[in-house]
């Protein structure tokens, strides 16, 4: 079944929970190259944080050529997921914006995400198809800060 894809604003998302992984994104510079090819094929995401375990959400509608469509939420935890109500329409669908989005060249980008759990620093970076993380240990202080910042 053939799709098309198009970025919507959150209000369309009718909710579910985690559906599949985008596969091959389980390392860190993969699921890197993954968030590249998504800024390339549907721009900026609906929303983003420098909160490694919530990092960004898109919410993309999928609609077959027969007119049925679902949105589905793409979000980034670390690894790259795909959540919507668990159906057999939902499953084609996000198979088929992984091979979407996998055929895309991936978009030149650079951020930084913090891990608390493990108070990690993490910068991510893609540059020409080819990405970097980077990781370190962050001083108390900037635990301190960021922790205020989240935690108001």
């Amino acid at each position: 079944m053939k799709f098309t894809f198009e970025s919507v604003d959150s209000s369309q998302y009718t909710g579910g929970s985690y559906l599949m992984d985008f596969e091959g994104t389980i390392e860190a510079a993969d699921a890197a190259i993954v968030e590249g090819k998504l800024l390339t094929v549907f721009g900026t995401p609906a929303a983003m944080s420098e909160d490694y375990e919530n990092s960004f959400n898109y919410y993309i509608r999928a609609t077959a050529e027969d007119g049925r469509s679902v949105v589905l939420n793409v979000y980034g935890i670390g690894a790259i997921h795909i959540g919507a109500e668990k159906d057999d329409f939902a499953i084609q669908a996000g198979n088929a914006l992984i091979e979407y989005v996998n055929a895309a060249v991936p978009t030149d980008y650079q951020r930084t995400v913090y891990y608390l759990d493990f108070d990690l620093q993490i910068d991510i970076s893609v540059k020409n198809g080819i990405a970097n993380v980077s990781v370190e240990q962050l001083p108390e202080e900037k635990i301190s800060e960021i922790s205020a910042e989240w935690y108001k």
